[in-house]
């Protein structure tokens, strides 16, 4: 990567330590959300080592999940995003180092195809999740809004599909709202709420990137 996107990833790590710090975030959730960010970005300056941070913050995420109540996003980053991010790292690394020249577009069909899947998608985690849980509130609504762009978005970063990056800029969006919920009601997880609002702005950025270039 360029000396002036390490500047960018290193001003984005100290926001997340600040806000971690100052939230009184335990060390953990701190850790992951540094983890995170540097996948994060990692990925959407389309640099493949970037999965391996994101095994590893799948595995830390999924932990701070379930210990959370989060459960969607536990199933989702253990079960999911951690084997992903292997297969992602693989696929990355095999076709080319910096991605640009292999990623695409959706066409028509695979667009109606994965808007309908994630529709269906939302509707039964969100059933499975009130049972749970007992009523449909804002967490579950944020938890499952969340689960579901992050699945769309770890599926579509595998096979290379532009779009994906839309759908992770309302991951960090949704992620955001959830973190800040959980904050104000836990006490604990800004780190991860300023985190996630690092996805939206560096999906954003990948996004002028790659439709900047058509």
């Amino acid at each position: 990567m360029e000396k002036k996107k390490y500047i960018v990833l290193l001003l984005q790590i100290a926001a997340v330590a600040a806000a971690g710090v100052i939230g009184g975030d335990t060390l953990f959730a701190l850790v992951t959300a540094l983890i995170g960010i540097t996948f994060n970005f990692m990925v959407s300056m389309n640099f493949a080592p970037g999965f391996l941070f994101g095994f590893v913050y799948a595995v830390c995420n999924g932990i701070l999940a379930w210990q959370t109540k989060v459960y969607a996003t536990f199933v989702f980053m253990i079960f999911m995003q951690a084997p992903m991010a292997l297969y992602s790292f693989w696929k990355w690394r095999g076709e080319k180092k910096q991605t640009e020249t292999i990623m695409r577009k959706m066409n028509r069909r695979e667009l109606s195809v994965t808007v309908l899947g994630a529709m269906v998608l939302f509707g039964i985690i969100a059933a499975v999740l009130s049972r749970v849980n007992g009523t449909l509130d804002i967490n579950v609504f944020f938890d499952t809004f969340f689960f579901v762009c992050s699945a769309i978005a770890c599926i579509g970063l595998a096979a290379c599909y532009k779009n994906a990056y839309i759908v992770n800029l309302g991951s960090g969006i949704g992620g955001t709202i959830l973190w800040v919920f959980k904050a104000v009601t836990m006490g604990t997880g800004i780190s991860v709420a300023v985190f996630f609002l690092a996805v939206a702005i560096n999906a954003a950025m990948a996004i002028r990137q790659q439709y900047g270039r058509e």
